[in-house]
């Protein structure tokens, strides 16, 4: 095995862990220690197109984990869990329907890039890196 294909897998594994977390949230911190652990173990043997798509993968994850961890600490301050209030709830419905498919479809694009081994910039996140 050729360090360049494990490289290759590296990004794709890196977007891979990028949507769990999106997806899956609440057990997101495990996927999101994931990403950091490809990140320190991978990061250095990959290629630039690899380290370029990990850098952004774990920009992307951390703003997704944030976002969620904004959205609890709004819906602790009005009330909590049970029973939900209106503003919970909206919140709540806001970042089913605009965050997640909004990451989702740029992790698909991701991914997609990372299978064929091309280069991408992620909208505003790409900026940074």
């Amino acid at each position: 095995m050729s360090e360049h294909t494990a490289s290759d897998r590296t990004a794709i594994f890196g977007v891979i862990f990028f949507m769990a977390n999106v997806l899956f949230v609440i057990f997101g911190g495990i996927f999101y220690l994931a990403l950091w652990v490809l990140l320190v173990r991978r990061y250095k043997k990959s290629s630039p197109l690899a380290q370029n798509h990990l850098k952004q993968a774990l920009i992307a994850a951390s703003l997704t984990t944030i976002i969620f961890i904004i959205l609890n600490i709004f819906i602790l301050s009005t009330g909590g869990y049970v029973p939900l209030s209106r503003s919970a709830i909206l919140a709540i419905e806001l970042y089913g329907i605009v965050v997640l498919p909004l990451f989702m479809g740029l992790g698909v694009y991701a991914l997609s890039k990372a299978i064929r081994h091309e280069e991408i910039r992620y909208p505003l996140i790409g900026r940074l890196v």
